[in-house]
């Protein structure tokens, strides 16, 4: 029988200078207040030297962990897994920048709402969240966490990249006769043209008001015989536009 689980945990280390479980948004500052340089996932018992544990951004859970070979995740977890992983470190990062204007209060707030693993990115199961998570009813300060949370989102958002416009279909250029094909034909010529390939172009300006109407054959039959007699010449093969 294969067993299917969930688990939204997230990572957690023990400080191995005081045995003390941190959870990973608190561990920074666990580890600046304690001064060790080694931190063990009590997941997976791999340890870590700082510099290191960063990086270390999921493990196993803990169906994972006793079920084996028998474990199987949803097919959606991994992906709204990551998606909430990158969307927390999107908040640490906004926090920890140098540049930061959040006040010491809405920090102390945010800090602590990271130890949760299941936080809703939605804003008013958000402001529903951190009432009971964190006890605060207080809409301002409420607010000013949320701002911040948006505001870090906001900027790892991808640009929507506009449709490039639908080109307009050109019209098809109007037939004028066989006459005004013979006679364009022969003036982009210099006035004088070999029959056969006067007729190939007389043919492809057809077409290109009629696609697909006649085959070539009929169609060059119809070309050469619009041709006036006072076109053609009695010495070689060429058409020639008469003299005004």
């Amino acid at each position: 029988q294969v067993l299917i689980f969930t688990s939204s945990a997230m990572v957690v280390f023990e400080c191995s200078k005081c045995n003390e479980t941190v959870k990973k948004p608190k561990l920074q500052k666990h580890l600046e207040t304690c001064g060790s340089w080694y931190v063990t996932c009590i997941d997976c018992s791999t340890t870590f030297e700082r510099g290191e544990w960063e990086k270390h951004t999921t493990c196993i859970s803990e169906a994972q962990k006793y079920q084996g070979n028998l474990f199987v995740a949803k097919e959606n977890q991994n992906k709204g897994k990551k998606k909430q992983e990158n969307w927390i470190e999107n908040v640490m990062n906004k926090i920890e920048a140098p540049d930061t204007k959040i006040s010491p209060q809405t920090k102390a707030h945010l800090t602590k709402l990271l130890g949760f693993s299941n936080i809703p990115r939605k804003q008013k199961p958000f402001t529903n969240f951190v009432k009971n998570s964190l006890n605060l009813w207080n809409d301002k300060q409420i607010n000013d966490i949320w701002d911040v949370i948006a505001s870090a989102n906001a900027a790892s958002s991808p640009v929507p990249v506009a449709a490039p416009p639908v080109p307009k279909a050109q019209p098809k250029p109007v037939w004028a006769g066989w006459k005004r094909a013979l006679d364009d034909e022969l003036r982009e010529s210099g006035g004088r043209c070999e029959w056969k390939r006067l007729r190939t172009g007389m043919i492809a300006r057809y077409q290109k008001c009629h696609e697909g109407e006649a085959s070539s054959d009929d169609l060059g039959v119809q070309a050469l015989a619009s041709i006036p007699e006072g076109y053609l010449s009695n010495d070689d093969e060429f058409v020639c536009m008469p003299r005004a």
